[in-house]
């Protein structure tokens, strides 16, 4: 197996593994080469690894993982508004941007940067509501 080969078959491993995470039809394919998750030169890389265990942040290395955690730190370290968080009312627990979610997470909105026209909206109850009004997500009423 040559070089061609073997980097053939990386691209096909990580197509067919993007096509198993974006089964939602209003999520944008994520990239073959980097999936939906940010990657981190190597020194901002300790250095999120270190704000991840000094902050205690919950955070999923692999690659399913609903969450792009490394790209809300990127933001948050580059003074980006997207890179928000908070408490949230519902659950009291720390409650990160929309943004960064991928179409993996159980509620995955519009307001993800992997988002398209369609996706569910929050409405002013906390739930994620399709277009047509269906609900898809109850924030207030999770199990």
């Amino acid at each position: 197996m040559d070089i061609k080969d073997i980097l053939a078959s990386v691209i096909e491993a990580a197509s067919q593994q993007r096509q198993e995470r974006a089964p939602l039809s209003y999520a944008k394919s994520a990239p073959v080469m980097t999936g939906y998750t940010t990657k981190l030169d190597p020194l901002r890389e300790m250095a999120f690894q270190g704000w991840v265990q000094k902050n205690n942040v919950p955070f999923d290395p692999s690659a399913n993982a609903d969450y792009d955690m490394r790209g809300f730190y990127k933001a948050q370290v580059d003074g980006s508004p997207v890179a928000s968080s908070g408490i949230n009312e519902n659950d009291g627990r720390m409650h990160f941007t929309d943004y960064f979610k991928t179409p993996a997470h159980q509620s995955f909105s519009a307001e993800s940067k992997w988002a398209t026209n369609g996706a569910p909206r929050w409405n002013e109850v906390d739930q994620l509501a399709l277009p047509s009004g269906k609900i898809v997500f109850d924030e207030r009423n999770r199990k």
